[in-house]
């Protein structure tokens, strides 16, 4: 008796998610169902969507989150068939950010024709460039002084918790759940207004720091336990063998070991507090985000708060795929 074959294709080990065809869907990927499937969206889009003037609000909206769900399903069907060459992929994928984009400029009610003298009037700017470069520089600062205090803080709580002593690390796990847990604005206001009712006082920068310091060092602490747990015991063993003490074996033997797992999770760590400093603004800290809310104040228009968020994206997009490099590089040291 001959052994009936479930799947049509034997699935990609590259691409654990690329979709499988069983018998019954193969009909789904040909290249006819699929020009004819971006016909009928297409039509849909043109002369089935209404307006919202035209439409109740019921069926006005049931017929666009039902556009929603079609274009969806196109760009699942195709995206995720390992068949389909990358070239089309990558037009679909397009296409399907065009669509989103279309909808919100057709259906949103935005004044698209203000949109030039809203957010991209630079001439609001003339002359005030400086005042976010100054943002700038202390967003850096805080960024620079906070990330040197939370590595400080994460490295000494990793190495305490490898004494292995019950009642230290109660309170270091404590320490670490709490700050991981509670969001860092919340740390940032409590420890600057606060704190000030039982006489202890931080200015807005020091509170910044403090506040970034204590919570990122309880992440940058898991990132450092991870690395030490990483390196076998034997080698902790045998430096114990040869008289070594434990703080010697611990700083010349297991951290040398641990830094290539530590460095990437430790530098996107890094990365996302340099994003949180914009909280500081909340605490009055001169950073980059203040300095764009004072001018939005003064000018009102929001197109200094456009020309911040450039400004954080030309710093933060090559620090990400800088981070991204220097992971694939470590992993393919360790792999080769």
């Amino acid at each position: 008796m001959a052994s009936i074959n479930l799947m049509s294709e034997i699935p990609d080990e590259k691409n654990k998610f690329a979709r499988t065809h069983p018998g019954w869907s193969v009909w789904l990927r040909q290249p006819a169902i699929v020009a004819l499937s971006f016909v009928l969206l297409v039509a849909y889009a043109f002369f089935l969507l209404p307006s919202k003037e035209s439409a109740p609000p019921f069926l006005f909206y049931l017929s666009i989150n039902f556009f929603i769900v079609l274009v969806l399903a196109f760009t699942g069907n195709i995206l995720a068939d390992n068949k389909k060459p990358e070239i089309l992929k990558m037009v679909v994928a397009l296409m399907l950010i065009v669509a989103l984009c279309w909808l919100f400029y057709r259906y949103s009610g935005a004044q698209w024709e203000k949109l030039n003298d809203f957010f991209f009037n630079w001439a609001t700017l003339d002359g005030n460039w400086w005042i976010l470069w100054q943002g700038l520089e202390v967003t850096l600062l805080l960024a620079f002084i906070s990330g040197v205090g939370s590595v400080l803080v994460g490295l000494l709580i990793a190495v305490l918790r490898t004494l292995q002593s019950p009642t230290l690390n109660f309170f270091l796990k404590t320490y670490v759940d709490v700050f991981r847990s509670i969001p860092m604005i919340v740390v940032m206001v409590f420890i600057f207004f606060a704190l000030p009712f039982m006489g202890i006082s931080f200015g807005s920068i020091a509170s910044t720091i403090l506040a970034l310091s204590l919570g990122y060092g309880a992440y940058a602490s898991e990132c450092f336990r991870a690395g030490i747990e990483s390196v076998h015991s034997g080698q902790l063993e045998a430096a114990r063998s040869l008289g070594l003490s434990r703080w010697k074996t611990i700083f010349k033997i297991i951290l040398p070991q641990s830094i290539p797992v530590v460095i990437p999770p430790l530098t996107g760590t890094l990365v996302a507090m340099l994003k949180d400093t914009a909280v500081a603004s909340i605490v009055a800290a001169p950073e980059l985000l203040k300095r764009a809310r004072e001018l939005y104040t003064s000018e009102t228009n929001p197109t200094p708060l456009v020309a911040a968020a450039l400004i954080y994206l030309a710093v933060l997009v090559p620090l990400v795929r800088a981070v991204n490099l220097l992971e694939n590089k470590l992993q393919k040291r360790r792999n080769g």
